[in-house]
């Protein structure tokens, strides 16, 4: 059996009668960039984020860069960012001419907190973007009182977690902004590039609003130097759609997740992930700790045709594009472990069950 870890194809075919149509009432109105469609994703997202504003731009790392901005980070300021994510979390900082301030991951996979609590307290910071890995939210209530206290901007990156919630609560709530992520590998992805800025900061959202294009404002007058940043409105209908489905996606990926966890349970050297307690995960990845056995494990897998991936396999202290922002004494143990014994298992809603049973089963055979 061949188990890709993705299968894009496969949503696609089951949705291709409503998917098609969503394309031909973009082509038969004709504003392919900023149609009502975007309008109407942005009243949904504030629906499902909770939140009074949404912006649709054209990807998540635009939108974390226009947090960035809005909030008045300014060249020269520094930025705590988790060492443990992907790179679209700390490279809007420098693009905003700041420097991040990496932290070593702490438990759940998150960031940890109290170091980044003690960062904010020490003065030596004047913004923190943290992240909301693989579909689960954390407890920020502890961070987002010490921010408040010290005046130190929060933003979250919120792309892969879309649907997710802390005691029923949204990311965006208790800070700043959050920015979501429409990649097609996301939970409501787009066939394309894109993203949002959800926030209760009305000034902020109608900046953003002008940045996304050119400056310009609702007088079409362009008011300073902006971007282009536009979501297609196919991209939106797309999104739209999917998000109407989202409870019940999610809701699959949640059985998928269950099936791995009560095998993983029987191996005292397998991980699988921890869900904090009063969290709704959403399960965009399913990730495991295999310990010293992860690069056996995955080659395991492969030759019985189960995909799997990294995340992440090189930790972003060690990449060369930040590597002017690391010091001689800097250390991030934790991060580095995870780079080393995590393994992401295949995880979407149109895996059959005779497929998850295959992948089971894989699991228990191997010699853990």
């Amino acid at each position: 059996m061949n188990i890709p870890f993705m299968r894009l194809d496969r949503q696609f075919e089951q949705h291709k009668e409503t998917i098609m149509a969503l394309c031909e009432q973009v082509f038969a109105h004709g504003r392919v960039l900023q149609g009502p469609e975007v309008a109407d994703l942005e009243a949904q997202l504030c629906e499902v984020m909770g939140t009074t504003e949404a912006v649709a731009v054209g990807s998540a790392t635009d939108a974390l860069f226009f947090a960035l901005v809005t909030a008045g980070v300014i060249p020269g300021d520094r930025v705590a960012v988790p060492a443990m994510t992907f790179v679209a979390t700390a490279s809007p900082v420098i693009r905003a001419g700041a420097t991040p301030v990496f932290v070593d991951a702490g438990s759940e996979y998150q960031p940890d907190i109290e170091k980044t609590i003690q960062l904010v307290n020490s003065g030596s910071i004047q913004a923190v973007v943290t992240a909301h890995l693989y579909g689960q939210l954390f407890d920020i209530t502890p961070l987002a009182d010490a921010c408040c206290a010290s005046n130190v901007i929060l933003i979250e990156d919120a792309a892969q977690a879309i649907g997710g919630t802390f005691n029923g609560t949204s990311p965006g709530a208790q800070s700043f902004a959050a920015s979501l992520s429409f990649d097609p590998m996301k939970v409501a992805g787009a066939f394309g590039s894109g993203g949002a800025i959800v926030t209760n900061n009305s000034e902020a959202a109608a900046r953003i609003k002008r940045l996304r294009y050119h400056g310009r404002d609702e007088s079409r007058t362009y008011q300073e130097l902006g971007y282009n940043s536009q979501l297609a409105s196919i991209q939106a209908a797309i999104v739209g759609f999917k998000l109407d489905h989202l409870n019940e996606w999610t809701e699959k990926r949640q059985r998928i997740a269950r099936r791995y966890t009560s095998v993983l349970d029987e191996f005292p050297t397998a991980a699988p992930p921890f869900e904090i307690p009063n969290a709704r995960h959403v399960f965009h990845k399913y990730v495991l700790e295999a310990g010293s056995d992860r690069d056996r494990l995955r080659k395991h897998l492969q030759d019985a045709g189960v995909g799997t991936m990294v995340h992440y396999a090189s930790p972003l202290h060690k990449e060369p594009l930040f590597a002017d922002y690391i010091g001689p004494t800097d250390n991030f143990p934790e991060t580095e472990r995870l780079s080393r014994e995590a393994l992401s298992l295949p995880i979407y809603p149109e895996l059959d069950d005779s497929e998850v049973d295959f992948v089971c089963e894989k699991l228990t055979s191997f010699n853990w």
